[in-house]
């Protein structure tokens, strides 16, 4: 036989509940955001460098210490376990020379540190800058070095060489901070490139 309960709660309970139009995923704390400045900044260190903002790490999102139930960064002036960029999920540029053969496929690797371990269960993606455009490859995680799907890179200038730039997603959309910068060779216009040897 199945019963039903109502719960009800006091009244006065019910006045301290503010009902928004943004997002809200479960044991988060529900507050009004039109005053937060926090979520206007994008990445971990920007978030960081203001003293009242806090960064959650698994909405990678940047808000006023409304993170709920998430690993909470906090700005290095706040004594807590987390507190400081040196916490941030970020790229550690760790060969600024890397050159690649225009036309030649290739593996891009980036070196990251600060994974949180529910990150190496999420889908990883290397978005790439070249040639003034952006693409999106498949990668993946093995160890702390991310690894693009390989893929051409051309140098579609009329230059020797052009730059681009490796932004790792993880959990499809959220960024790391930083990238790694890379270079594109044209061997036909400078054949001493270390790319082309």
């Amino acid at each position: 036989m199945l019963t039903r309960t109502m719960i009800i709660a006091p009244l006065w309970a019910l006045s301290s509940v503010l009902f928004l139009t943004d997002f809200c995923a479960g044991a988060d704390i529900i507050t009004d955001i039109a005053d937060d400045k926090c979520r206007s900044l994008t990445s971990c260190s920007s978030c960081l460098d203001k003293p009242d903002c806090t960064w959650c790490v698994t909405k990678s999102l940047c808000t006023k210490n409304h993170c709920g139930n998430d690993n909470i960064i906090f700005p290095k002036n706040v004594e807590a376990l987390m507190s400081g960029k040196t916490f941030c999920p970020r790229v550690v540029e760790s060969n600024p020379d890397l050159t690649f053969k225009s036309g030649k496929k290739d593996i891009i690797s980036v070196k990251i540190t600060q994974i949180y371990l529910y990150m190496a269960f999420t889908p990883w993606k290397c978005k790439i800058n070249l040639n003034g455009k952006e693409t999106i490859h498949p990668a993946v995680l093995i160890a702390d070095s991310v690894y693009c799907e390989s893929l051409e890179l051309r140098n579609e200038s009329e230059n020797p060489f052009t730059e681009g730039s490796v932004t790792v997603l993880w959990d499809y959309n959220k960024a790391f901070d930083g990238s790694q910068r890379f270079k594109v060779c044209r061997c036909d216009l400078q054949p001493t490139c270390v790319a082309c040897k």
